[in-house]
């Protein structure tokens, strides 16, 4: 039985204006196609920071509608995300059989389902009814480590041993001898065409239209385990955190090095104006098109750790960080 706990939600919202001037000049190998640098978000009018927190860091959150989800270290709860009214907090002891205290992944699907990866594998949550999957109910391990959900409503579970497709009601796993490179999946992404993009340890394989394509060192990435995936939805562009501190794009036909950029990422998000965020444990580091910036005085986050990055379909920014979620409204809105 779910216990519904009626709590003042710790929320801040501070007023942040950050100083700043915007620039047009380019530097060879850097801009992106229709971008504006701004090494500090400027602002018309002061800008809204929201702070979600369950006691804990923001281990993983997702969106449904006007409702946020969040997992921490040791709880997963629920809560209005709406600016204007006070939220209900619901906290849930157990996701059907599951511990709420390994969920590092949530997820929405099309028709309002929550799915949360643990690593004792899925639970979905289809109104006030939990439903699990593991190694022995469908998974082809129980250490989930992405989730993603498709136009068609597909959800495509990666774990540490092998990728899984829930459709229709069952369950479709992909090995390597299926097509993948590698049975380590480490971040998923479906991309402008609904390709499936999958990032393992031995490089990247896509999914399109029922075939198999792999991008690894041997066509020019830098490196094959790839840690994180992100894709700027205005041109198609993907990013790959790939290696240690390596960030790859592939741009339709060919992948682009940048070196050295940062330790660990583990998240990567574009914003409105594609300006690309990367997130680790230590911090941020933005992508303005010219410069890698990683300066939090100039970045105006109020954030040292970084676990989860989305931009929403309204472009507000969100930010999984070390003591919740931090939402910021969109600081592009023209």
């Amino acid at each position: 039985m779910v216990k519904r706990i009626v709590a003042l939600l710790m929320i801040t919202a501070l007023s942040v204006a950050a100083a700043g001037k915007t620039a047009t000049s380019t530097k060879a190998g850097g801009r992106q196609s229709g971008e504006v640098k701004a090494d500090s978000m400027v602002y018309d009018s002061p800008t809204e920071w929201r702070i979600f927190t369950i006691d804990g860091p923001g281990i993983a959150f997702a969106l449904d509608a006007d409702l946020l989800w969040i997992a921490s270290d040791k709880a997963v709860a629920s809560m209005g995300a709406s600016r204007t009214k006070k939220s209900e907090v619901v906290r849930y002891k157990k996701l059907g059989n599951m511990e709420p205290s390994g969920v590092a992944r949530i997820a929405v699907d099309k028709q309002g389902g929550v799915w949360f990866g643990s690593n004792g594998g899925v639970a979905i949550k289809n109104g006030t009814t939990f439903t699990n999957y593991n190694a022995d109910k469908g998974l082809s391990d129980n250490n989930v480590t992405a989730i993603v959900v498709t136009a068609d409503n597909d959800v495509w579970v990666g774990t540490e041993n092998g990728l899984n497709l829930y459709s229709s009601g069952s369950w479709k796993k992909y090995l390597t001898k299926d097509g993948l490179v590698s049975n380590k999946i480490q971040c998923l992404l479906v991309d402008k065409n609904g390709s499936l993009w999958v990032g393992t340890d031995k490089g990247i394989s896509v999914y399109s239209m029922g075939k198999w394509t792999t991008h690894s060192m041997k066509n020019s990435m830098s490196w094959n385990d790839t840690k994180a995936l992100g894709l700027d939805s205005r041109n198609g562009t993907v990013w790959a955190a790939v290696g240690e501190k390596d960030v790859n794009t592939w741009d339709g036909k060919s992948w682009n090095v940048y070196m050295d950029i940062g330790a660990g990422i583990t998240s990567i998000m574009v914003d409105s104006q594609g300006r690309v965020w990367f997130g680790s444990a230590t911090g941020l580091i933005k992508f303005n098109g010219d410069d890698w910036i990683s300066d939090t005085k100039k970045l105006g986050v109020p954030a040292a750790q970084i676990h989860q990055l989305y931009k929403d379909d309204k472009g507000n920014l969100w930010y999984g960080m070390e003591s919740g979620v931090i939402r910021l409204e969109n600081p592009y809105p023209h």
